[in-house]
């Protein structure tokens, strides 16, 4: 009867049963809450860039830096597009495409593509086409991004670079 009467006291109390598996119905609600979150924010617009955004674009660094500002269009099937900034003229120059990938936690990546300024245009480079990979992190209605460019001039093929490069863009609503 001993043996009996030990194994009556190693068996869990009803109480002790029902607080276990209230903590593991608690555990699972949390969990499954947190797995519906992860999944709501892959899909939300505000760790995607589609969409257009006015960017303002700096290529360089310190005082030779300069900043020019045209809208990108970030489309789902993840190409992009750029007008480019305006010309002395007003109509947009440089406009490039691209491609772009995007992450769940809002960081991104783009490459683009488009023509260089023109020595006859006052921009002291060499015609050519430019190409550029940018890496940075859409957060709310903004993103920044910092990429490395190279200029393929057009008479001689050589490769000119890597030049520093960021963007800041504002989604148009």
């Amino acid at each position: 009867m001993s043996d009996i009467s030990t194994i009556a006291s190693v068996r869990p109390r009803r109480g002790t049963l029902r607080a276990l598996g209230l903590w593991l119905v608690l555990v699972a609600a949390v969990l499954t809450g947190a797995a519906s979150t992860a999944a709501a924010d892959q899909g939300s617009p505000a760790a995607s860039p589609v969409g257009t955004w006015t960017t303002a674009v700096t290529i360089g660094t310190g005082p030779d830096a300069v900043t020019s500002t045209s809208h990108f269009t970030f489309a789902a099937d993840h190409t992009l597009t750029t007008d480019g900034a305006p010309g002395p003229d007003g109509k947009p120059q440089y406009p490039g495409t691209g491609y772009w990938t995007a992450r769940p936690d809002g960081s991104f990546a783009f490459s683009i593509t488009h023509g260089g300024p023109d020595v006859a245009d006052g921009g002291g480079t060499y015609p050519g086409t430019v190409y550029a990979v940018h890496q940075g992190r859409v957060s709310g209605d903004t993103f920044t991004t910092t990429a490395v460019a190279f200029t393929v001039v057009e008479k001689t093929g050589a490769r000119l670079g890597p030049i520093t490069v960021s963007a800041r863009g504002t989604r148009v609503p």
